[in-house]
């Protein structure tokens, strides 16, 4: 009976000091904060940001919206200039700063990729309608393993907080 009581105590605390003996916490396959800017009503493109983690290497391969959006939805990489972030491929010629559409964004387990103004994005491509500040709506991503993620977008002046 004794011994049956030590050995429960020694695995819980065994349990417990392995449990507390972590580093950080390990990335979560996820998405936050996502906003698009409002559109005016002769605009034909727009642009979602958002920040995205991944708990595995993977690779970000698609992004779609709902048809009454827009026509289609890409993915963006700043070249050049000071901009890009942690995804900068390439550069412009003497400095400049351009966009470039790509089938894909590799990722590395635990990397969180930035779209944010005057970086990497994701361009909302023939909006069927002006986007108005407060609207809400669904971007899905999709990566090369087969997971999706349904991220919902609101439409806004700034990031939200």
């Amino acid at each position: 009976m004794i011994g049956a009581r030590v050995v429960a105590a020694s695995t819980a605390f065994v349990l417990l000091c392995v449990a507390g003996c972590g580093g950080d916490p390990p990335a979560e396959f996820g998405a936050s904060g996502a906003w698009s800017r409002p559109t005016p009503a002769e605009a034909g493109n727009g642009v979602v940001y958002l920040t995205v983690t991944t708990d595995t290497a993977d690779a970000l391969v698609d992004a779609e919206v709902p048809g009454d959006i827009a026509r289609g939805a890409e993915l963006h990489v700043t070249l050049g200039g000071a901009a890009g972030g942690a995804h900068q491929h390439g550069g412009g010629e003497g400095g400049e700063v351009s966009m470039a559409q790509v089938e894909a964004i590799e990722m590395a387990a635990g990397e969180t990729l930035v779209f944010a103004p005057g970086g990497n994005h994701i361009m909302l491509v023939g909006v069927t309608r002006p986007l108005v500040l407060g609207e809400r709506f669904s971007l899905t991503l999709h990566f090369t393993s087969g997971r999706a993620l349904a991220v919902p977008v609101v439409v806004a002046d700034n990031p939200p907080q």
